[in-house]
């Protein structure tokens, strides 16, 4: 495991990638326009977010509670969907059947259809497109899909058993719940209908694992 941090190779006002998916929960495919209809969204929300993660990674098992809290808090004005792109050979934890209870823990399954879908990105190409190179990696794209925040969900990190072996002492402030101060304050930023913001920190995480 490498920890990555998210890069800048698709720029703040790029559009949001096409893509087309299977998701674990719906067993179905569901493609962007599917997820958020942008301008033409038929519930009104301002924004999608697309965040690539997985099921192994304790970056984001640090996260994924705090992000689900805040993804369904904020459901009425941002579509959300989650994509693992990871080698399902390599890491066999992180194919559809892990993803699937996954996101059934964490009650993505619930609601009309999913609340949160959960697309297994098997060829990687969807990954490539939006250049994501860890997990967690975030993208929040306004109401015409044009990216706003690719940056970090919170600044803190889990505190795991290497760190401990290499003497790295807990921080009060980074080694703690993940509470997802910094994406709530870009969706905030993004319902007000302000400017994106210029304060941007990368995503840390592991690197997504390519075939």
């Amino acid at each position: 495991m490498a920890r990555t941090e998210s890069n800048s190779e698709l720029p703040l006002g790029a559009a949001c990638p096409a893509f087309e998916l299977e998701c674990v929960l719906c067993n179905k495919a569901l493609g962007r326009d599917d997820i958020y209809a942008g301008p033409d969204d038929p519930y009104g929300r301002k924004g999608l977010l697309v965040a690539f993660i997985s099921v192994h990674c304790p970056f984001v098992k640090h996260m994924e509670e705090a992000f689900t809290a805040l993804a369904k808090k904020y459901a009425g004005e941002i579509a959300t969907v989650c994509i693992c792109s990871n080698d399902e050979v390599a890491f066999p934890e992180d194919g559809p059947t892990g993803m699937r209870e996954q996101g059934k823990r964490l009650g993505w399954d619930k609601g009309e259809g999913c609340t949160i879908p959960y697309l297994h990105d098997s060829s990687q190409e969807t990954a490539r497109e939006f250049h994501a190179a860890c997990t967690p990696d975030l993208y929040l794209f306004d109401q015409d899909r044009k990216l706003v925040y690719h940056a970090q969900f919170d600044r803190t990190r889990p505190y795991r058993e290497s760190d401990a072996k290499a003497g790295v002492e807990r921080h009060p402030e980074i080694h703690q719940p993940a509470h997802g101060s910094d994406l709530e304050e870009a969706i905030k930023n993004l319902i007000a209908g302000n400017p994106s913001l210029e304060h941007q920190v990368p995503s840390l995480g592991c690197n997504i694992k390519w075939k």
